[in-house]
């Protein structure tokens, strides 16, 4: 809807799916035991690896939490082998490995044995039964964790079941398959793909450079044999040379051409997290490709029945629940927007469910249902988006979603690319939003965690390696960088030393902007989102679009896509906003770069109307009623032009164009040329005299049937859909709103509508010789009232209400409470927002009027990122609050005495500009008791795999993870000498990778492992804090490393009580590792650390939790001062003392913690990779060569780090060290 239309000549289907399963609640913070539900929306889900990698990832938690997940696909058949999938994990009394295997093979398997054929088709006889409607379904075992939120969508994926039991696999589908899959091995040949790599974690680095790498070899295996990896075990069990049986649940789908269109890169190991089987294939002995891939597939395996048994035990527990939806995520979410705001779903249908199809959306399978049928129409704790603004636009995507989330500090919206959009990560989200990522963030009410932190947990250095070393290949024209993103509301942050969690969510802040300055925000915007039709731009990039593509280089977008982002900032921004568009539509209007900008201002100004954000004079009444105000005379009535025909004609009228299947020829492929994927649009012309006008709309509606007039002039025709479509013999309808005004000027003869090619440079190459120069496909005149219609309505959707209804819509959401301090933003000449100022106004004869006007000294007094105080004299202050953080601490104050007001100007605080370490590890008590982690995400730490007996094989892949934790900034400045002290970030990161390196045992100043550290202060030699690290572990959601630790913060208190258990510590070997720190450094770990407890915490917060009663987290960054709370302290598991007696006498203090390395976010800072060349790789991998000196990669001073000597360094003061 917000798209353009195009034809697809090429259909794939995603049957699995092609990056790692991610933890879709990684943000979302500990219950602490509270009942509640959590509800997610994934849309353009793909298979539920990610669903059951999540719950598995919730495992680990001591909670009452149930899960409610809202699924959308648009394509049928994704959604109905997540059926079967997840309905096998819930049928039967138990999953033993060979039923989890079978339903492995079932699932993952182009080919698969007869027995596993016999159990997917009678399954799906049970599936059949259940679905004879919603009401069946509910009463059915598969009721209460799996539901439709509509009618629609169940009857969709029944004929996918009743299609997987009836097909005939031996016939053409056969064929079919089986050449397509040879086809694809042939292609692949010897080649080596590099994707694969994702699901190696921190490994990665152990496959680059040897002859034929793993990922490489299972990748081709699976085209070739039909089962993963090629598994020696699985291909013998298909029988007499690895025949087998062609998978329905593969064979199947809704490509147009009724083929197999499972994509190319399909492959099930590229799902799942394999750093320990790449671990165990490179530090074990020496293995044959097929005995590797052997490996990643039993580890796969492993992994999908642990998914599986967990899952089953969330089923029985009934604490998940799965509501599907087929269809268009962007319509999905537009008519869950406005049933969210009125409270309904069934008798709401404003949108049709998918392309391409005469299925009106309708939210009636949430109908009815009580609490205990999970009622869905509410906002959301957590939005997936998976890559799908890829393909339909970010801004589409965001402006979408946005309106869903619930506006609390703990929910988060994930956008996830794929595509580059520009040369340099650094810059892809900027490119993709039209925008600097600020003033968006600022005006759309979300903001990127990384643009507040800069900093992150995410190992992104394996991503930047891997589009390094995919930017060598020349075949490869559209480059990858998978990206995600995940988004907060700025505006939900409370104080750090606010406790008051009543009113998390209610208080919106909203922002004044000038509405010149807005509005030329909005055109810049415009000019990007339209780049596609500035033809100088266009010629200037072609070369470069010949070798390397952006994503933004494709149309993604309508002019009603600029009006969904115009309506959702209008919720967040206070305007004079009739100035706004008005001035907008005046840049609009004057500009004549854009090729068909002019002819489409009618459909920028219908859509204004229909959003109901601003209607534009001539559409406020029926053309009719206005024409004397516009001195335009129009045709006189006529009985035989049906609805225009009428007194009084609405406004906007809907066009219904019968396209002949003839016409369509010109996108059927012929030999070995391809059509790619045109784009089309409505066009209607009127010849007026000698002049023609022309206007352009490309936000439409198609189908394949027929429309049929009941011989009665004025009455809407009856509609007819040929659900073959392409492979079908019906003509295509094309359905188009357009403002009625224009239809009825001129002569009626003079008028045509058509359907043509959107103007880029492809389709002239390709169409220009058949279709002319304007492209056109069909075109007839209105009068032909066999081929066109004018109606009131589009096909059974009624949209009397819908003007209406958006414009209440957008007066709820633009209702919400704000301070009586709103704050107003400034832009720059480059229309990006630079400042915040907020003004007060002191009630006239109040204390503070009287104060300021007799002369008290004012005083600005930062508290927070969004906090300022205003002291006034001695005694009297004034809390201000910015809806976004700013740099308060270079803030302008601007002050009336008389007038008595004050106003305070700040900057804003973003990463790329400031320390964001404070944001990183910011954390609040949320309205439920829990502690939101703000910008770090959650780890289960038992659940995590531990890295055992770690030899000199795992120094190099070590080295590589930790040194990717630079960005090119901190390498740069470490090259030119800097000083390590003088940044505290730097010398974290230092920190971190010496208890990597040492814990591992590569540290070159220790003999050997070591699991104890003291951070000391260099300037006095003392030990503050004391580190007990019990393993490393595997981070798979995150694709790195961690630390699974405990902590004891030294104070004088504990120094005296462990005086002798202290001195046993230092003489017991090996040693503590002491890491010298300088006082800066020192408050970073202060601060750091309740943030790594609260990672991984698995205990409740006590109700007089010392963070509450105190009001500030950490409690003190004061040396000889505990930064942790007493709630998670002694938590220590069953047989501690037993196993670790050198720390037992520390148990009743300890607190554990999960430490990880910190990496630069990738869309401020560029992450380095740390060699010149990657020639070097080869010398590290190859089977002669000696391993990569830790100093050859991590730029670190090793001198900071030393063996603690006879005398302790454990020291507070006033104690002697001997003490």
């Amino acid at each position: 809807m917000l798209s353009p239309t195009y034809v697809q000549s090429t259909y794939w289907m995603y049957p699995i799916g092609n990056t790692p399963a991610v933890n879709l609640l990684r943000d979302t913070p500990s219950s602490d035991g509270q009942k509640e539900v959590i509800r997610v929306l994934c849309l353009a889900c793909g298979d539920p690896r990610s669903i059951l990698f999540t719950l598995w990832s919730e495992s680990g938690q001591d909670t009452k939490r149930r899960y409610h997940l809202t699924c959308c696909d648009i394509e049928p058949a994704i959604l109905a082998r997540n059926v079967v999938l997840l309905s096998l994990i819930a049928d039967g009394p138990s999953m033993d490995t060979a039923r989890c295997y079978s339903i492995w093979n079932i699932f993952y398997h182009m080919l698969i044995p007869k027995d596993d054929l016999v159990i997917l088709q009678e399954h799906c006889a049970k599936l059949l039964r259940a679905s004879e409607s919603l009401e069946t379904w509910l009463t059915s075992s598969c009721g209460d964790f799996i539901q439709f939120t509509n009618a629609a969508t169940l009857r969709e994926l029944r004929q996918y079941w009743a299609r997987y039991m009836t097909i005939d696999i031996s016939g053409k589908i056969n064929t079919d398959v089986r050449d397509r899959m040879s086809h694809r091995a042939k292609e692949i040949g010897t080649s080596n793909f590099l994707h694969g790599l994702r699901s190696a974690g921190p490994l990665w680095i152990s496959q680059i450079g040897t002859p034929t790498h793993v990922s490489g070899h299972a990748y081709r295996k699976y085209w070739e044999t039909g089962v993963a990896g090629g598994n020696s075990a699985d291909y013998k069990n298909l029988g007499a040379k690895g025949r087998g049986l062609v998978n329905p649940m593969f064979a199947i789908s809704s490509a147009p051409s009724g083929k197999f269109a499972v994509h190319y890169g399909s492959e099930p190991l590229l799902g799942f997290h394999l750093a320990e089987a790449f671990r165990k294939i490179h530090t074990g002995s020496k293995l044959d490709p097929a005995s590797q891939s052997d490996c990643l597939v039993e580890a796969a395996k492993i992994q999908f029945n642990g998914w599986c048994r967990n899952f089953k035990l969330f089923i029985e527990n009934k604490r998940v629940c799965i509501q599907l939806f087929c269809g268009d995520a962007v319509a999905l979410c537009h008519q869950l927007q406005l049933g969210i705001a009125f409270g309904k779903g069934n008798d709401l249908a404003n949108f049709y469910s998918k392309p391409w199809k005469l299925q009106p959306l309708y939210l009636d399978g949430l109908a009815g249902h009580d609490e205990s049928r999970w009622l869905p129409l509410d906002r959301f704790d957590v939005i997936d988006t998976s890559n799908l603004g890829d393909h339909i636009g970010l801004i589409n995507m965001i402006v979408a979603t946005a309106p869903l989330l619930r506006r609390r500090n703990t929910s988060v919206l994930c956008t996830e690319s794929l595509l580059a959009a520009s040369d340099d990560a650094t810059s892809s989200l900027s490119a993709a939003l039209g925008s600097d990522v600020t003033t968006f963030s600022l005006l759309v009410g979300l903001a990127p965690i990384g643009l507040l932190a800069g900093m992150t947990l995410e190992a992104v250095s394996n991503e930047a390696a891997l589009q390094s070393l995919a930017g060598s290949d020349q075949l490869q024209t559209q480059k990858q960088y998978r990206l995600r993103v995940h988004w907060k509301s700025p505006d939900t942050e409370p104080s750090a030393a606010s406790w008051d969690s009543e009113t998390e969510g209610k208080t919106r802040k909203r922002v004044r902007v000038n509405a010149e300055e807005l509005a030329a925000w909005f055109f810049s915007v415009y000019k990007k989102m339209f780049a596609h039709e500035d033809v100088l731009a266009l010629y200037s990039k072609a070369a470069r679009m010949q070798s390397n593509k952006y994503s933004t280089d494709t149309q993604r977008y309508t002019r009603a896509a600029i009006v969904a982002l115009i309506r959702v900032v209008k919720t967040n921004i206070l305007a004079d906003w009739d100035v706004v568009i008005d001035m907008f539509q005046s840049m609009v209007e004057a500009d004549r770069s854009l090729l068909v900008g002019s002819n489409s201002l009618q459909e920028l100004n219908m859509h204004l109307t229909l959003l109901g954000v601003w209607t534009l004079p001539v559409l406020a009444k029926g053309p009719r009623q206005i024409q004397e105000n516009f001195n335009v005379p129009l045709r006189p009535r006529s009985k035989g032009e049906g609805l225009l025909g009428e007194a009084d004609p609405p406004a906007i009228v809907y066009i219904i164009l019968s396209v002949p299947r003839k016409q369509l020829g010109v996108f059927v492929a012929h030999g070995d040329k391809t059509i790619g994927t045109p784009g089309i649009h409505v066009s209607v012309r009127q010849q007026l005299g000698a002049q023609q006008y022309e206007n352009c709309f490309y936000t439409f509606h198609c189908y394949f049937g027929k429309f049929l007039q009941d011989g009665k002039i004025d009455a809407p025709p009856n509609f007819e859909e040929d659900d073959d479509g392409w492979l079908g013999s019906s003509d295509l309808v094309v359905c188009c709103a357009v403002p009625a005004f224009g239809l009825l000027i001129g002569p009626r003869n003079g008028l045509k509508v058509s359907l043509a090619l959107n103007p880029s440079p492809e389709n002239v190459a390709l169409f220009s010789s058949k279709l002319g120069p304007l492209l056109t496909v069909f075109e007839t005149s209105i009068e032909n009232k066999q081929r066109v219609v004018v109606c009131r309505n589009p096909p059974y959707l009624d949209t009397s209400q819908s003007i209406a209804a958006q414009q209440k819509w957008l007066d709820i959401y633009s209702d919400g409470a704000h301070t009586d301090t709103a704050a107003s933003a400034g832009f720059d000449s480059d229309h990006r927002a630079f400042k915040l100022h907020v003004r007060t106004t002191f009630v006239e004869g109040s204390d503070k009027a009287k104060a300021l006007a007799s002369g008290a000294a004012v005083k600005i007094v930062p508290i927070d990122l969004f906090n300022i105080h205003i002291k006034l004299g001695a005694s009297l202050s004034h809390a201000l609050v910015f809806p976004f953080p700013v740099q308060s601490s270079n803030s302008k104050t601007r002050i009336a005495r008389k007038s008595a007001w004050v106003e305070v100007e700040a900057g804003f605080h973003t990463a790329p500009k400031e320390d964001g370490f404070d944001t990183w590890t910011r954390l609040h008590f949320t309205s439920n008791g829990s502690l939101s982690l703000g910008s770090m995400s959650r780890v289960c730490l038992d659940i995590q795999p531990e890295i055992t007996l770690m030899t000199k094989k795992d120094e190099g892949w070590l080295n590589v993870a930790m040194g990717g934790t630079l960005s090119e900034d901190e390498r740069h400045m470490k090259d030119q000498g800097g000083s390590p002290s003088a940044h505290p970030k730097f010398e974290l990161k230092d920190s971190l990778n010496i208890m990597f390196q040492s814990f591992a045992g590569f540290h070159p100043q220790t003999k050997g492992p070591v699991r104890t550290f003291q951070l000391t202060l260099t300037r006095n030699k003392s030990c503050h804090t004391l580190i007990f690290v019990n393993s490393m572990r595997h981070d798979l959601d995150l694709g790195s490393v961690v630390l699974d630790a405990w902590v004891l913060p030294l104070t004088d208190e504990r120094v005296h009580k462990l005086g002798a258990a202290l001195q046993d510590l230092m003489s017991a070997k090996p040693r503590p590792l002491g890491v010298c720190v300088s006082d800066r450094e020192s408050i970073l770990w202060k601060r750091l650390l309740p943030a790594l407890a609260e990672r991984c915490r698995t205990w409740k917060h006590n109700p007089n939790c010392e963070y509450r009663a105190k009001g500030r987290i950490p409690l003190s960054v004061e040396d000889n001062h505990n930064p942790l709370c007493s709630c998670g302290e002694g938590k220590v598991p069953a047989g501690f003392a037993k196993a670790n007696s050198t720390w037992a006498p520390f148990a009743q203090y300890l607190t554990r913690i999960a430490i990880a390395p910190i990496f630069p976010v990738p869309i401020f800072f560029w992450s380095h990779l740390l060699w010149s060349g990657f020639d070097r790789v080869e010398e590290y991998t190859g089977a002669n060569s000696s391993p990569m000196h830790p100093a050859h990669l991590y730029p670190k001073e090793l001198s900071r780090s030393a063996y603690v000597g006879k005398e302790p360094m454990i020291r507070s003061r006033g104690l002697s060290p001997a003490a």
